[in-house]
């Protein structure tokens, strides 16, 4: 995941003894600091395995449509098919139900964003 978003804190909470490295939130960004510095595959319970890996602070996708990008993310593709427009993208259109999910607190605003700026960079890889 993205870098300073709680990676190694979770692993931390999840196997306490795995005692991964964490830093303090930075006053500015209100993130964590780059910390972990190398991916660790560390062993849960049974057949369960977790890797604790730095972060990055991008993200590049090419390789999905921009109006195949809802499909990826499962709490907004929950809504396909029940907005006013039958194949709304969740982004301009209006009477859009996910908008008011987000509105709602049903779906998190920040995922929302997230989602918006990975189909307007899609959108915009097209006109290339």
């Amino acid at each position: 995941g993205p870098s300073g978003v709680g990676k190694s804190s979770t692993l931390n909470a999840i196997k306490p003894e795995a005692e991964a490295q964490t830093g303090a939130i930075s006053d500015k960004i209100k993130r964590g600091k780059h910390t972990t510095r190398h991916s660790e595959l560390m062993h849960i319970g049974g057949r369960t395995y977790i890797m604790d890996t730095p972060g990055f602070s991008s993200l590049y996708v090419d390789s999905i449509e921009a109006e195949d990008l809802k499909e990826y993310f499962p709490d907004i593709a929950a809504y396909t098919g029940e907005c006013r427009f039958n194949m709304c993208n969740h982004v301009s259109e209006p009477d859009c139900l996910v908008k008011q999910a987000v509105a709602d607190g049903e779906i998190s605003r920040i995922r929302y964003e997230d989602y918006v700026m990975i189909y307007n960079d899609l959108k915009e890889k097209r006109k290339w």
